[in-house]
């Protein structure tokens, strides 16, 4: 009988095979195409077909195939990441950009890798350098506004960028984006259409923003258009939260006299004023009305649901992946792509409230 806790020759451990993987060949067996077209497939996605690239990534799923990377780097100089710096996670609309982004160009074969810079170009700076170190193929940047460091970094490495969020016909950059003028231009001209004339405009500080610069702009230069002034006082410069959006429109609803209409230039700003409004028990739209920008899902949930500019985000991200794919394969693209946005009218804009007339004194 063999002493416990000794074991026999019999028993003596093995080491443990390990489990056979699926290679290239099974995936093209399961995909009807040839070994060539796989590697194709994950490494020159434009060279085929999409028919035939979504058959095969569809069988190399269903097999749980994955190529090897440094294989893969080797043979075609690229490591198959591409960059995308973003401002903040907070805010659902570059979420749903990002989403957009990394679901299409997994669609091609490429990996998303994130940063974030809480809109400070120093942090933005930080961030590329080490999206750069990471070996990614590609940068995604959100506006055009940063220190001529960024672009000269980007430069020097020949490294394949463009900026997003803004249509930039004029700039040196490749664009993929919308319209911030025309968008906050057109909730101006709204505005003054239902009869306002007392507008105030709440935005996120323009030095750091540039698409919060030409949101304000274009508020302003409507509005002179219509014969109004958008008066210093009525630029109200806070950052995105429903808190600062609260604050934004005390400062507002302290002057005399006071706004009749607000526009916002996030959503998250203008629900934080919509709740304010509804605290000091000020109607909307009766006696107050507040456009967003954006349009969050959150903006048609809240009551009343909130007027706004939809921006399609994840169109924006669509796009900004089939520029990339082209500029990675050493195509032209065009200089700017622009996404349209509209006016959705909801609940929270009305008709400007009437003022009391002035009575003349009474004579005794």
């Amino acid at each position: 009988m063999p002493v416990t806790g000794v074991p026999s020759t019999e028993s003596k451990a093995r080491p443990a095979r390990r489990p056979a993987h699926n290679g290239i060949r099974d995936v093209a067996r399961a995909a009807g195409v040839s070994i060539a077209t796989v590697s194709r497939a994950f490494n020159r996605p434009e060279a085929v077909s999409a028919e035939t690239r979504e058959r095969v990534m569809a069988a190399a799923q269903r097999l749980t195939y994955i190529p090897d990377g440094a294989a893969r780097s080797l043979s075609s100089q690229k490591s198959f990441r591409v960059g995308v710096v973003i401002p903040t996670m907070d805010d659902s609309i570059f979420a749903r950009f990002v989403e957009a982004l990394q679901r299409h160009l997994g669609s091609i074969g490429y990996a998303l890798l994130i940063g974030v810079d809480r809109f400070d170009s120093q942090a933005e700076l930080a961030e590329i350098r080490g999206l750069i170190e990471s070996g990614v193929d590609a940068v995604v940047l959100c506006g055009a506004q940063r220190g001529p460091a960024t672009y000269e970094l980007l430069r020097t490495r020949a490294l394949p960028y463009l900026i997003t969020h803004v249509h930039a016909p004029d700039a040196a950059q490749i664009s993929v984006g919308y319209d911030n003028r025309e968008g906050a231009a057109t909730a101006a001209h709204y505005l003054v259409d239902l009869g306002h004339r007392e507008i105030g405009v709440m935005d996120y500080p323009p030095e750091r923003n540039d698409r919060a610069a030409l949101r304000m702009a274009a508020v302003a230069e409507a509005l002179a258009a219509r014969g109004l002034e958008l008066r210093p006082e009525r630029r109200i410069e806070r950052p995105f939260s429903i808190e600062e959006g609260r604050i934004g429109l005390r400062l507002l609803l302290a002057q005399d006299p006071r706004p009749t209409a607000v526009f916002c230039g996030n959503d998250i700003l203008a629900v934080g004023a919509l709740f304010e409004a509804q605290a000091q028990g000020i109607a909307v739209p009766e006696a107050l009305s507040i456009i967003g920008y954006d349009d969050l899902e959150l903006a048609a949930q809240v009551t009343p649901a909130l007027t706004t500019v939809h921006v399609p985000t994840g169109e924006m991200g669509a796009r900004a992946a089939e520029i990339l794919s082209l500029m990675l394969s050493g195509k032209q693209v065009p200089r700017t792509t622009r996404i349209g946005t509209d006016l959705i009218i909801r609940s929270t804009t009305g008709p400007a409230p009437r003022r009391p007339a002035a009575t003349a004194p009474v004579e005794t």
